[in-house]
C-alpha cells in the first residue's frame, strides 16, 4: 500500500472509528426510546380499550336488568290475566305499561326496543308501535343472553340487532313461559359508540363476535381487519392484553378485550409507524447530518493530507534515496507552508551528505580493523609470557624432552598466530592450536587431562583467530591448576539457530558472588589491574558476528565451570555488518537471542 493511501486511509479510519460509537450509541438510545414509547402507547391503548369495553358491557347489562325489572313488575304480570278484565280496562292497562316502557327506554343510553308478550292472553305491548308479535321470529331469535341476529321485523328495515329474552319463570322456554320480555337494540348503537371512541384515540377499533361477525365504523379498512383477525386468536390475545404482528411488511400493535355481557370482543389495531413517525423523522435527520459530517471530515482530511502528508512523503522519498546512495533534489511545495523550510534545508543537506557518509564509513572501517588488531595483540603476548615461564621451570628441572616437546608445540602455536593476513580462521585450525596449548599445559599440570570433541560439520566454520585459547587457558589456570588435577573438555554442537562451542572443567568452580562479578566485568572494558581475556573474546565475537553472538559462563552442578561461545549459524546469519544482520533476523528469534544475551553477556575473567 502506498504512503498516500495508507495515511489517508488511517485518517478516514480514525474518523469512522469516532463516528461508529456515536451512531451505535444513538441507535441504542433510539431503539430504547422507541420501545418505551411503544410500551406506553400499548398500555394506554389497552387501558382506553378496556374502559370503552367496560362501559359498553355495562350499558348492555343495564338493559338486561331493565328487562328483568319489567318482568317482575306487578302491572306487567297482570297482563297474564288481562282477558278477564273489560276491554276498557285492557286498553288502559296496556297504555299504562307502554308509558312505563317508554320512560325506561328514555333513560337508556341506546335506542332500545322493549316488547312484552303473554302467550296465555296473546297480549303484546312494545315501545315500537309498528311492531307486531311474530312467534316465528321469537323462536329463531330466542336467547337468554345477548344474541346478534339479522332476522328482524320489517319496521327495523333489515338492520341487525342484539336481542335478549327474559321469561317468567326465568328458567322456562319460550313455549312454556307465562311472560316473555324482549329487549333489543340496533347494532348501529355499537357503531356509533365506536365512532365516538375513535375520535379520542389513534386506532381503529371494531367489535368481533366468536362467529366472526364484525361491526366497524364507516370508512374503515375491512380487508385489513379481516386479514389481521385471520392471523390472531382473540381469546389468547385478550389474556396477554396486547401483541405485535407484521402484515405486508407493516408492523401493527393489536389489543383485544372480551366483553362477557355481550359475548363479543373489542379489537383495536394501530400501525407502529404512525406512532413512531416523529422519532423516525428525527432519525433520518440525524443520519443525514452524520453523512454530511463524514463528507466534511473527508474534505478536511484531504486538505490536511495535501498540506502536511505530501511534503512529509516527499521528505521520506528523499531519505529512501539517500539510503540507496542517491542524493535527490526535492520538490518544494506551498511557499507559505511550514514544510517549505524543511524541504529547502533537505536539498542543502543532500549536497553535503555524500562526502560525510563516505568519511564516516571509511573511519568506521579503519577503527574496526584497528580494534581487531589491538585485541589480538593483547592476547598473543599473554600466552607467550606463560610459555616462557614454563620453559624456565622445565629447564631448571632438567626435563630436556619436555622442553623439546614444548618448543615444538610452541613453534606450531606461533606459526599459526603470526599469520596476520586474516583476522579469522577455520575452526579446525583453532582446534589444532588448542590441542597444542593443552599439550603444553599438561606438562605444567601433571594430572591434567583434556578431551576435544568437535563435529566434522563444524570444522570448516570461520571464527575469529585465537578465540578458543583464552577460554581453555582460564579453564586450566583458574579451574584445574589450583587443585593440581582435573579434566578440560572442548565440545561443539549445532542447532537450527546457533553454533555453540563449550569449554568445561571440573576444577574448583565459582561462587555465586564471583559469578555475578564476572558477569558485571565482562560487560565493561578492562582496567589496568584486571584481566581482559574473556572481555576481549566477547568483543571479538560481537565484532565478527554482530549482536546475535556472545559468551556465556555457567556453574556446573558437579563442580567446575562451563563457558559457551555461540553465534548464529549459516541459516540465521550473513556476513553483513552487525546492524544489518540484526535487522535480517526474524523478530521472534531476535527477541529470544536478546533475552538470552542478558545471561550470556556475563561470563569472563
Amino acid at each position: 500500500m502506498s504512503l498516500r493511501v495508507n495515511t489517508f486511509t488511517k485518517v478516514m479510519g480514525l474518523i469512522v472509528m469516532l463516528l461508529i460509537p456515536i451512531i451505535v450509541l444513538y441507535w441504542f438510545s433510539n431503539r430504547t426510546s422507541l420501545e418505551v414509547v411503544m410500551n406506553e402507547v400499548e398500555k394506554s391503548m389497552y387501558k382506553d380499550l378496556s374502559y370503552f369495553a367496560a362501559k359498553t358491557d355495562e350499558t348492555a347489562s343495564q338493559l338486561a336488568r331493565s328487562g328483568l325489572i319489567i318482568s317482575e313488575d306487578l302491572n306487567v304480570r297482570n297482563l297474564e290475566f288481562i282477558e278477564i278484565a273489560s276491554l276498557y280496562e285492557q286498553t288502559d292497562e296496556k297504555l299504562r305499561i307502554s308509558d312505563k316502557l317508554r320512560l325506561m327506554n328514555a333513560a337508556s343510553a341506546w335506542d332500545t326496543t322493549i316488547s312484552i308478550y303473554t302467550p296465555a292472553t296473546k297480549t303484546f305491548v312494545s315501545t315500537n308501535s309498528y311492531l307486531h308479535f311474530n312467534e316465528e321470529l321469537v323462536e329463531k331469535n330466542y336467547s337468554k343472553v345477548w344474541k346478534y341476529t339479522e332476522n328482524v321485523d320489517k319496521p327495523y328495515r333489515g338492520q341487525p340487532r342484539f336481542v335478549r329474552f327474559i321469561t317468567e319463570p326465568l328458567d322456562s322456554t319460550a313455549s312454556k313461559a307465562g311472560l316473555i320480555v324482549e329487549v333489543s337494540f340496533a347494532s348501529d348503537e355499537l357503531v356509533k359508540a365506536l365512532e365516538r371512541f375513535k375520535k379520542g384515540g389513534k386506532g381503529d377499533a371494531v367489535f368481533v363476535s366468536s362467529e366472526n361477525h364484525i361491526l366497524s365504523v364507516k370508512g374503515s379498512d375491512k380487508d385489513l381487519q379481516a386479514a389481521l383477525l385471520q392471523q390472531l386468536d382473540l381469546e389468547q390475545l385478550s389474556k396477554q392484553q396486547h401483541s405485535r404482528i407484521k402484515l405486508d411488511k407493516v408492523e401493527y400493535t393489536v389489543s383485544s378485550v372480551f366483553m362477557p355481557e355481550l359475548g363479543w370482543y373489542l379489537f383495536d389495531y394501530l400501525p407502529i409507524q404512525d406512532v413512531v413517525r416523529p422519532i423516525t423523522t428525527n432519525n433520518l435527520l440525524f443520519y443525514i447530518s452524520i453523512f454530511f459530517l463524514l463528507i466534511g471530515s473527508t474534505a478536511a482530511a484531504y486538505v490536511l493530507y495535501t498540506n502536511v502528508q505530501v511534503p512529509i512523503r516527499e521528505l521520506i522519498r528523499g531519505v529512501k534515496k539517500l539510503k540507496k546512495g542517491e542524493y535527490p533534489k526535492l520538490k518544494v511545495f506551498h511557499p507559505k507552508n511550514e514544510f517549505h523550510f524543511l524541504l529547502v534545508s533537505f536539498n542543502d543537506m543532500a549536497k553535503q551528505i555524500e562526502t560525510l557518509i563516505q568519511n564516516v564509513y571509511l573511519e568506521t572501517i579503519r577503527s574496526r580493523d584497528a580494534n581487531l588488531k589491538q585485541l589480538q595483540s593483547q592476547i598473543n603476548p599473554h600466552f607467550l609470557y606463560n610459555c616462557f615461564t614454563l620453559i624456565r621451570s622445565l629447564t631448571r628441572l632438567g626435563k630436556q624432552d619436555s622442553v623439546m616437546d614444548l618448543a615444538l608445540h610452541l613453534s606450531r602455536y606461533y606459526r599459526y598466530t603470526t599469520r596476520s593476513e586474516k583476522q579469522s580462521a577455520y575452526l579446525r585450525e583453532e582446534v589444532d592450536l588448542v590441542e597444542s596449548y593443552l599439550a603444553i599445559q599438561s606438562m605444567n599440570v601433571q594430572d591434567l587431562k583434556f578431551v576435544i570433541d568437535i563435529p566434522e560439520a563444524m570444522q570448516m566454520l570461520e571464527v575469529p583467530r585465537l578465540i578458543l585459547q583464552p577460554l581453555v587457558e582460564n579453564a586450566v589456570i583458574h579451574g584445574v591448576e589450583p587443585i593440581g588435577e582435573g579434566e578440560v573438555r572442548v565440545t561443539g554442537s549445532q542447532n537450527d539457530r546457533y553454533n555453540i562451542i563449550t569449554v568445561t572443567d571440573d576444577g574448583i568452580g565459582l561462587t555465586e558472588e564471583k559469578l555475578a562479578q564476572l558477569r558485571l566485568q565482562i560487560s565493561m572494558p578492562p582496567s589496568e589491574d584486571k584481566g581482559c581475556a574473556l572481555w576481549n573474546t566477547r568483543q571479538r565475537m560481537l565484532l565478527q558476528f554482530g549482536q546475535e553472538a556472545g559468551l556465556r559462563i555457567l556453574r556446573r552442578d558437579n563442580g567446575g565451570v562451563a563457558v559457551e561461545l555461540y553465534w548464529p549459524n549459516e541459516q540465521s546469519f550473513s556476513a553483513a555488518p552487525a546492524a544489518a544482520a540484526k535487522q535480517e533476523v526474524p523478530a521472534r528469534l531476535r527477541s529470544n537471542v536478546e533475552a538470552s544475551s542478558s545471561d550470556r553477556d556475563g561470563g569472563s575473567t
